[in-house]
């Protein structure tokens, strides 16, 4: 009885406030079936807490994680707070290592960022032609060459076993593809492996672990957000 009191207690599970879908969050539930961590997805949007919702909080949109008395938001920070706690942090041991750790996290998410302005461009014409001229251009081509520049070998972003840095690359192409690249496809062609082939090289050995088919029964991303057969057709 006395071992047992002294017993720590269990700890409580990390809090994932995200919407039904993998998302911005494909990388995280990754990570954490890796390490059997238990965690709560919470998918109730009045329960976000998130200020961009009306919450009177520090935490802008989801994802929003809650670890104990921790409440972080920002995919970048969400990212690098739960892969170092939980061990995924091969080869970033160094500031340089940090920081080009952020450097390539934050060009994935310029690609993203890019992407969704040009798709977006096209709603109120119901086309695609602001996307086809970004796809068809230089500076998409060379975003994706400058971050496959950084990836050395034929490995993961920091050696020989997967950072968090892979998984985030992992949830941003993932989202591009998903919702831009994979509708328009048979009109430009895999852009992706044309321009990036190292790291579409890596992301297939991280989607080849186990834990990837551990990722909770979700959407990649909500259906409504994918561009239209309708709008494709538009692609001259």
């Amino acid at each position: 009885p006395a071992a047992a009191a002294d017993a720590p207690a269990p700890m409580a599970p990390l809090v994932i406030k995200y919407w039904a879908c993998h998302g911005r969050c494909r990388g995280l539930f990754q990570m954490l079936a890796e390490t059997n961590t238990p965690y709560e997805h919470v998918t109730d949007m009045g329960a976000f807490g998130a200020a961009h919702f009306g919450a009177a909080t520090a935490n802008l949109a989801p994802p929003i994680v809650v670890d104990g008395a921790l409440v972080l938001s920002q995919t970048v920070a969400v990212y690098t707070y739960v892969g170092k706690k939980l061990g995924f942090t091969c080869g970033i041991d160094t500031p340089a290592a940090e920081a080009q750790a952020l450097q390539f996290m934050t060009d994935m998410n310029e690609l993203h960022s890019e992407l969704m302005a040009e798709a977006n461009a096209g709603q109120a014409t119901n086309d695609v032609a602001a996307l086809q001229a970004h796809l068809t251009g230089s500076r998409y081509k060379s975003h994706l060459a400058a971050i496959d520049r950084m990836l050395q070998g034929t490995y993961f972003f920091g050696g020989e076993a997967p950072s968090y840095v892979d998984h985030y690359a992992d949830f941003v192409v993932t989202i591009c593809y998903e919702k831009f690249l994979k509708p328009v496809e048979g009109k430009s062609g895999d852009t992706l492996a044309a321009n990036a082939p190292k790291l579409m090289g890596m992301l297939a050995k991280l989607r080849a672990r186990p834990s990837a088919g551990q990722l909770p029964d979700l959407p990649a991303v909500p259906p409504e957000l994918v561009i239209p057969a309708a709008r494709v057709a538009t692609w001259k």
